[in-house]
């Protein structure tokens, strides 16, 4: 008989743990720091006046930290919607592998 939750196996172990700190760690400092970076960078394109030099460099900057958080936020969503997509082709995870 075929295992119908995957990470059934993980239950209890330290890889539940260990994908609970993770995903933990990821929210809690992934976040703030993009906000930080997001924020410095903001400044400096205020502060870069009428230089195109800065202002390019300010973008660029910015536009990296936007890209960063979109991959934290991705990371966060993504085990939800695999799950939501296994369960619709027959096969779900375990709760005790589901991060967050």
């Amino acid at each position: 008989m075929a295992q119908s939750n995957v990470g059934d196996v993980y239950c209890g172990t330290g890889v539940e743990t260990g994908i609970n700190i993770v995903f933990g760690a990821l929210a809690g400092l992934g976040l703030p720091a993009t906000a930080f970076f997001v924020g410095r960078s903001g400044l400096s394109y205020m502060r870069a006046g009428g230089n195109p030099e800065k202002k390019n460099k300010a973008k660029e900057k910015l536009v990296m930290s936007v890209i960063g958080f979109g991959i934290i936020v991705l990371a966060l969503v993504s085990p939800e919607l695999i799950d939501k997509i296994g369960s619709q082709m027959g096969f779900s995870f375990s709760n005790c592998v589901k991060p967050l």
